[in-house]
């Protein structure tokens, strides 16, 4: 004879048990029971995992049992780990009939690869924030360039919508508080954190910079007189410049003659904190700073550039070369050439989540910083040939590195299907 406590009635297929404070029913499109009950003034909800009455009577009236407990005895009713939510996904995910097979073998195959981030799984479901999200996306890059792949937007979007649908999924179960419900929409997260923590000192992407440089070739081209071309010309081996070395704006065009020296390291063997092999380099004397003097080096594109302004001012006579007192550059600004080329190319702001920024000079050595990082050379190497911090750089300047760009990527990307990785 069953207990008065649990009397069971049915009424629109819902049945109430426990003093008829747990309802126990069928949502449309699964074949699992659910349980219903409020604690504190707050409704929460489980799925049996079964379709058997009887098994979901016993699962959802030990779950029932074991909620009041805790909240007796003052213990957290929600401090389950990601790992165990996502077993409890896939089951669900199995059982479910509101998804088609297609989407139901995406979501396994995308949670095949993401289980592998420990760092994630072990965190308290109720504890994760932007930053484990963020965490994720930098292991799915780190773990991409070890196997010799490039991670494309895509393939990122495709992991951040399952995530997207599986706190979405631990919200309605019960799982996951409703004030992190924001972890249901991953990409407006995102967003809204990038807007707070953006700086304006972003660089160039890869692609950007090489549409930089061949705007400005088309304006080389077209220049109406010899002058303007020269001025064209000069710009553009500034630029490259500025990419490969990673000085300010005023260091750099402050240099005299007799503060850069070109290095073939065949014939020159000198090095001091070299981070690579290249044959050919600068050596720059950077005296005029806002920090102290200091030795930085140009990568071997700076060096072309160095060698292209000598050819160019050689072969026009516009300027004299190797006369030490003289800068390399003989202008005071680039401003207004940079910002008509900036325009030419459609590149003076840039969209960064939500917000735009304005790019100019400065930008340059963004660019250099982003890409030495993108290489993973030392953050030690680059703050000093950047003549500032490291602190400085993980402040400022990383967040505008690769990992950001694929946030960017993930901000920009629509839907996408769900596929094995």
């Amino acid at each position: 004879m069953k207990r008065i406590s649990d009397k069971i009635t049915h009424k629109n297929k819902i049945i109430s048990i426990k003093n008829n404070r747990l309802h126990i029913y069928k949502r449309s499109g699964s074949n699992f029971w659910q349980g219903r009950m409020f604690l504190n003034d707050t409704q929460i909800v489980k799925s049996s995992g079964t379709i058997s009455l009887a098994n979901a009577k016993k699962v959802l009236g030990d779950w029932y049992d074991e909620q009041h407990f805790k909240v007796k005895h003052n213990i957290s009713i929600k401090n389950s780990k990601v790992k165990d939510a996502v077993d409890k996904f896939l089951i669900w995910n199995d059982m479910t009939t509101s998804i088609g097979s297609v989407t139901k073998k995406g979501y396994k195959d995308q949670f095949n690869l993401i289980k592998q981030y420990k760092n994630l799984m072990n965190q308290n479901l109720n504890l994760v924030t932007s930053k484990d999200i963020e965490g994720f996306i930098a292991w799915r890059m780190k773990k991409a360039k070890s196997q010799g792949k490039v991670l494309r937007g895509a393939t990122l979007v495709a992991n951040i919508t399952t995530l997207s649908k599986f706190f979405n999924w631990c919200v309605t179960e019960g799982l996951l508080e409703k004030k992190h419900r924001s972890l249901g929409n991953i990409k407006k997260l995102l967003s809204r954190k990038m807007r707070h923590q953006r700086t304006s000192r972003a660089g160039f992407t890869k692609i950007e910079y090489q549409h930089l440089l061949k705007s400005n070739r088309e304006r080389i081209k077209k220049g109406r007189s010899i002058r303007d071309r020269f001025r064209a010309e000069q710009l553009h081996q500034f630029i490259i410049f500025m990419v490969g070395t990673g000085l300010r704006v005023d260091e750099c065009l402050n240099l005299k003659w007799s503060d850069v020296k070109a290095v073939d390291r065949q014939a020159n063997t000198t090095e001091k904190f070299l981070h690579s092999d290249l044959r050919y380099y600068l050596e720059i004397n950077v005296s005029q700073s806002k920090t102290n003097e200091r030795q930085a080096q140009g990568l071997s594109s700076a060096y072309y550039a160095f060698v292209r302004l000598v050819k160019l001012y050689r072969d026009t006579g516009m300027r004299k070369v190797f006369v030490d007192d003289e800068t390399i550059f003989g202008v005071k600004s680039f401003r207004e050439g940079m910002n008509s080329l900036l325009n030419y190319a459609n590149l003076k702001t840039k969209k960064i989540g939500d917000q735009y920024v304005k790019m100019d000079s400065k930008s340059l050595r963004n660019t250099y910083i982003q890409f030495m990082r993108d290489k993973n050379v030392s953050t030690d190497y680059i703050r000093k040939n950047c003549g500032t911090s490291s602190a400085m750089i993980d402040k400022y300047y990383t967040a505008n590195s690769t990992i950001d760009s694929m946030l960017d990527v993930v901000l920009m990307t629509g839907r996408v299907k769900l596929k094995a990785v």
